[in-house]
């Protein structure tokens, strides 16, 4: 009985085995998920005549959300930037995922970049030029990071296979 445990045990992979299986792509798409609820409730609020983000006991998010710099561009509000850019992340995490195309590995990476340096600029405007910070705001930014994190992380640590495949031909 002793050896048939045992063998079980070392048939069944350890639970860091387990998760370092799981494919980068659904981690991406997981947190993409994340961003997109937060963005979407943001956008939702945002959208709705009259409407203000409940931040709980934290009283920032009004203060963002009716500053200018809530609506940077043709006065869309950033949250529906933010609901963008996450289907559009999560679109590409499936697809890598399901094609394991380096390419589409790249462009989350590249779109995350770009999200993540207009992430540092809406910080800086929350921080000193509004004088508030939107919890909401912060966590959407917080998954951003994460997100790029995890594809750069991908991309250092992932051959390119174009590269790989032009020193088979040479």
């Amino acid at each position: 009985m002793a050896d048939s445990t045992a063998a079980l045990a070392a048939d069944k992979p350890s639970l860091w085995r387990r998760i370092r299986s799981i494919h980068p792509g659904l981690v991406l798409a997981t947190l993409d998920l994340i961003g997109l609820g937060i963005a979407s409730y943001l956008a939702i609020v945002e959208l709705t005549p009259g409407g203000l983000v409940q931040c709980g006991p934290i009283h920032g998010c009004q203060e963002v959300q009716h500053s200018i710099y809530a609506h940077p561009f043709a006065g869309i509000p950033v949250a529906v930037y933010g609901v963008i850019l996450s289907l559009t992340l999560f679109t590409l995490a499936i697809a890598w995922w399901r094609t394991d195309t380096y390419k589409l590995l790249l462009l989350h990476y590249g779109l995350s970049l770009i999200g993540v340096v207009f992430e540092m600029w809406f910080q800086y405007a929350q921080i000193f030029l509004i004088g508030a910070v939107c919890i909401w705001c912060e966590t959407y930014g917080l998954s951003l990071l994460l997100r790029f994190f995890v594809a750069l992380w991908v991309y250092l640590h992932t051959p390119n296979p174009d590269a790989l495949a032009a020193e088979d031909l040479a």
